[in-house]
Parts: structure tokens; C-alpha cells; sequence
């Protein structure tokens, strides 16, 4: 079956970005017009991405398409894994498939050995349910439970370099919200990102969050770290206690004589950090200054 999120590249994620990836898609179909062999393989591809919005603006249409992938793929996997494959027929929409049954037999087995995969499926599913089957599916497909942390963390880091590239800030945040079972508010913050985000800070989309939602305010408070900061009143102690809650990450501190180092990891590469000035930097960088972050060159997210 035709995949309507592959012909809009998109991954499946709020419907605000359906209609962001229909226009990049035609625009992208428009420039490469040229390139058909005919008029007909063009209208063919057109039709294709008429149908794809069609079908993924229509939450009907769309919940039964995202059943239907779904039980394709729980097929696919089943009939390449060590246990006997069947086919996935498209039935009732209440009425599991016999693939899905056994899958579900073989997980809750599975995690009776191995029980973080149950866990990391919670995780996953949080950002995306899809992304959830995906990983049961693939890992079951696979039977290598051992290594399941680090096939989670390869799913995870592909589904939100997928959304927000290179842009470090974006990413922790939405995951900060969304495992705290705020997509409400993560939903908001996507689509503020998404529309101003080349011309907005990180820093203030997080505060119109946080004035927004009391909830996120009451449990991570940002808001007075980014006021302070903008009027020069963070010491070294409180920007490192930021970057450590936010990123979810431990700073190392080495001292040189009068001299500083800052050293932590995050989104694998190696950040080091020289004097205070330095730390302040990393973070005007990344949350004040919007021109020199590195914003991906993203349609669906930037906004352009």
C-alpha cells in the first residue's frame, strides 16, 4: 500500500504539519517538473500527493490509513522473523489481526526476561505511537532484546533529527514535555516553532509556554532563569544548573590556576566550555539568538 506520510515527507506527528508538507510537496513536485518523462508521470505524481493530503487531513481517513500501515509493517515483520509468519489481513477496526495477536502473545513474553522493553515502548510511545510499533515490531522482528536500549535510543534520535534537525534546545524541550504527558503543550510549542521560529528565541517560545500552562510553569521554571539572564544576573552556578535541567545532562568543572573548563555531552558530540564568558555564550547562543543557532533547513518546523 502506498505510505501518504512518505509522499508528503513527513513523519507522523500533528496535524499541523500535514497541510506544511502538502504545499512543500507540490512545491517541490513544481520544480522538478522538468525532469518527468511526460506530462502523464507528472499528473500521476500530482495525484499522488493530492490524495496523500486527502487522506491525512481527514482524521478518519487518516486513523484507518495509520491501521493499515501498521498492520502492514506487523506483517512484514512477522514474516522475516524466527516465529511462524500468517497473513495480516485489513480487518474490523476492533477486531486485532492474527498477526497482532501473536506479536502481543511474543512482547508479553519477551518482556517477562526482558522487562525494560516495556519501559522504552512507554517511553516511545509518549512521542509517538507509531514510533512505539515500530519498536516492538523491528525489536520482535529482530529477537536481539539485549541491545533493545540502543536500538530505542537509534528510533528516538532519528524521529526527532527527523523534526527538528539540528536544532539541540527544540528537541529537549519537546521531549521534556511530551514525557511529562503535556502534548497540549508541546503541540503549542510545535506550532509556535514552527511559524516564527527564524524569527523568534527559543527562550521566549518557552516562556509563552510556561505563561500559558501553569502546569509546565509549576514543574519546570524557566522563565526566571531567561528573565535574569537577559539582564545579566546569572552567576556560573545558576547557568549550569539550567543547562544541566534542561539538557538532562552533568557538567564537569576543572579549574586551571585562574581558568575554568566546562565539559558535558550532548546530542553526541563533546562540548568544552573556557571561562564563564564562554558558558554565558553557549547559552545566548542557543536560546537568545535565533540567527546564529543552528536552525535547520526545515519547511514543516521553520516555518519558510
Amino acid at each position: 500500500m502506498k505510505n501518504h506520510y512518505q509522499i508528503l515527507n513527513i513523519a507522523e506527528l500533528e496535524q499541523a504539519l500535514i497541510s506544511a508538507g502538502y504545499s512543500k510537496a507540490k512545491s517541490e513536485l513544481l520544480s522538478k517538473k522538468s525532469q518527468f518523462e511526460n506530462e502523464a508521470a507528472y499528473n500521476a505524481r500530482l495525484q499522488d500527493i493530492e490524495q496523500a493530503y486527502h487522506v491525512l487531513s481527514n482524521k478518519a481517513l487518516k486513523r484507518e490509513h495509520d491501521k493499515a500501515l501498521l498492520e502492514a509493517e506487523i506483517s512484514h515483520s512477522a514474516s522475516s522473523s524466527q516465529w511462524p509468519s500468517a497473513e495480516t489481513p485489513i480487518g474490523d477496526h476492533h477486531t486485532p489481526s492474527p498477526a497482532q495477536l501473536r506479536l502481543e502473545q511474543d512482547w508479553q513474553l519477551a518482556s517477562e526476561h526482558f522487562p525494560l522493553i516495556l519501559q522504552e515502548y512507554d517511553r516511545l510511545s509518549k512521542f509517538d505511537q507509531q514510533l512505539a510499533k515500530t519498536y516492538q515490531t523491528q525489536l520482535h522482528a529482530k529477537g536481539n532484546y539485549k541491545d533493545s536500549t540502543a536500538f530505542k535510543d537509534q528510533l528516538e534520535k532519528k524521529h526527532f533529527s527527523s523534526i527538528y534537525g539540528n536544532n539541540t534546545p527544540a528537541k529537549a524541550y519537546a521531549k521534556k514535555l511530551l514525557l511529562s504527558n503535556w502534548r497540549a503543550a508541546a503541540e503549542k510549542f510545535n506550532a509556535s516553532l514552527g511559524l516564527l521560529g527564524h524569527v523568534v528565541s527559543i527562550s521566549d517560545l518557552v516562556m509563552q509556554i510556561e505563561k500559558e500552562f501553569e502546569f509546565v510553569k509549576n514543574t519546570h521554571e524557566h522563565t526566571e532563569f531567561f528573565s535574569n539572564f537577559k539582564k545579566d544576573k546569572c552567576n556560573t552556578k545558576s547557568c549550569i544548573a539550567f543547562l544541566e535541567e534542561f539538557f538532562q545532562v552533568k557538567i564537569q568543572r576543572q579549574r586551571f590556576l585562574f581558568d575554568q573548563t566546562f565539559s558535558f555531552h550532548l546530542d553526541d558530540e563533546d562540548i568544552f566550555l573556557h571561562h564563564t564568558d564562554e558558558l554565558k555564550g553557549f547559552i545566548k547562543t542557543h536560546f537568545f539568538n535565533y540567527k546564529k543557532r543552528d536552525v535547520p533547513d526545515n519547511p514543516f518546523i521553520m516555518g519558510r
